[in-house]
């Protein structure tokens, strides 16, 4: 493998498209689409959507219905060209044809041959049915298959969350109703609500789901209202068994829409219906919506999500990074959770980047991956020091400086100290015998004894966490 030559590599690209692997090229491409777009949007219209040839400065695509062309051609052209300018650095045109599949309808399944002669059926015609029917349930309700519970990771963050949803599932509509996750923009919830409607179907294909961003909700009420089609969106959403809406807090700029989704909201709960709604912010934090709504929304479970901590970080990074079928150094994973804390989309986003240097052969080094990613490293190094590590622990957890640093052995100051030396050790990775040194004790055994009776302790006790995480906060700050 070479040495990473990013600016050899898009010359080349550039110079003869003759010589560019489609196959990857677009790979890398759909990564940037899936980030620019979400999921859902890139699913729907980009799942079947392929790069049939590179010339003379266009790329040409094949979709497979005149309905996907059109809507590319006139509402996502020009992110389609931004995303092929990140991959190669060049500004292709870009032609869109329509090629269906002719094998799309073979089957892969087994023929029984009836020895009475009366014909031949398919082993696995029922299976391939429930399944066919299932994959069209979730495409109606607009769930993207891939947000499972399988594959949402769990840590201190989100695990009543995690644990509020599974109970959903379970006993619909009973025991928790309405549900309300919030949290910042990119900690997981939409993954979360819609693994619960993926469990529900999976589990009973009968059952109605339906998800949906506040904004179709919107949409679809205003074009009830201009069609005179008012009954037919009501009972769209008012005869559901689930009904999962996103991003609830925009409701605060729509008086009308809050008057209809607190009406929509009293049919499902009245019939024992699952409500799962999702918002930025708490509901005592949305601002400009009626009282009766808010109660409503404070009426069942109410759960936040916090960004993850570094394990979890590390966690997901390591089940994304098993999709994408690439290895990477165990050190630039850890260069990406320690540096990018606060949301799951720029997590993944960050490992798409790295992940696509490798599929490229191309060998990166921990500065190219810093400049890559806009990681400042000697910024990084140069801002926490050991005496600041000390300091800071020291206001948060009330004690001084000189104590962490003294010989006293009371419980408490002797818990700052380990403290101290766990965050040397972890965040500023200091060889053992520094890390003693720094407060004063000589033999390196005593840092590894307090590493992990801290690690012990971060686990078993929430509030102690929530303390060491404070720390750093400033730290990083």
């Amino acid at each position: 493998m070479n040495k990473a030559d990013f600016k050899g590599y898009f010359e080349n690209i550039q110079q003869s498209s003759e010589d560019v692997n489609t196959d990857e090229l677009w790979k890398m491409t759909k990564e940037h689409l899936k980030l620019m777009l979400g999921s859902r949007v890139f699913l729907s219209l980009f799942n079947d959507v392929y790069i049939e040839d590179i010339a003379n400065g266009v790329v040409q695509f094949s979709c497979d219905s005149e309905f996907k062309k059109e809507k590319i051609v006139r509402d996502y052209k020009a992110y389609l060209r931004q995303a092929l300018k990140k991959v190669t650095g060049a500004n292709y045109e870009i032609e869109i044809n329509i090629k269906t599949n002719v094998n799309s309808k073979s089957t892969d399944g087994y023929e029984y041959h009836d020895p009475t002669g009366s014909g031949t059926m398919d082993l696995f015609s029922a299976s391939k049915k429930e399944k066919e029917t299932l994959n069209q349930k979730l495409t109606e309700s607009q769930l993207n298959p891939k947000y499972l519970f399988e594959n949402f990771i769990v840590g201190k963050s989100n695990e009543l969350a995690e644990a509020v949803a599974e109970a959903v599932v379970n006993d619909l509509g009973n025991v928790y109703n309405p549900v309300f996750f919030y949290g910042n923009s990119g900690l997981g919830k939409t993954h979360l609500m819609q693994a619960i409607g993926n469990e529900v179907l999976k589990n009973d294909v009968t059952k109605k789901v339906v998800y949906i961003p506040i904004e179709q909700f919107l949409n679809e009420m205003v074009d009830s209202i201009k069609t005179k089609r008012n009954e037919d969106f009501r009972n769209k959403y008012r005869t559901v068994d689930l009904l999962i809406i996103d991003d609830v807090q925009f409701v605060e700029e729509f008086p009308r829409t809050q008057e209809e989704l607190f009406h929509t909201f009293n049919a499902l709960y009245q019939a024992n219906k699952q409500i799962v709604l999702a918002s930025d912010r708490s509901p005592q934090e949305i601002k400009n919506i009626t009282d009766r709504l808010r109660t409503r929304f404070l009426g069942g479970m109410v759960a936040d999500i916090q960004p993850p901590d570094y394990e979890t970080r590390l966690a997901i990074l390591r089940q994304a990074l098993e999709e994408k079928e690439v290895k990477i150094p165990e050190e630039y994973l850890e260069l990406i959770a320690k540096n990018i804390e606060s949301d799951i989309r720029l997590l993944e986003g960050a490992l798409t980047k790295v992940a696509s240097l490798y599929k490229l052969g191309l060998e990166p080094t921990t500065e190219d991956i810093a400049k890559m990613l806009q990681i400042d490293l000697d910024s990084k190094r140069k801002k926490i020091t050991p005496a600041k590590v000390i300091s800071t622990v020291a206001e948060v957890f009330g004690v001084k400086p000189s104590e962490i640093k003294g010989n006293r052995r009371t419980a408490y100051v002797a818990q700052c100290r380990q403290i101290v030396m766990y965050i040397l050790r972890k965040e500023l990775e200091l060889p053992l015998e520094r890390v003693a040194k720094e407060v004063n004790r000589k033999d390196h055994t005593t840092v590894i004894h307090a590493y992990e009776k801290i690690e012990k302790k971060v686990s078993e006790d929430a509030n102690f966490s929530k303390k060491l995480d404070s720390c750093l906060q400033i730290l990083r700050s």
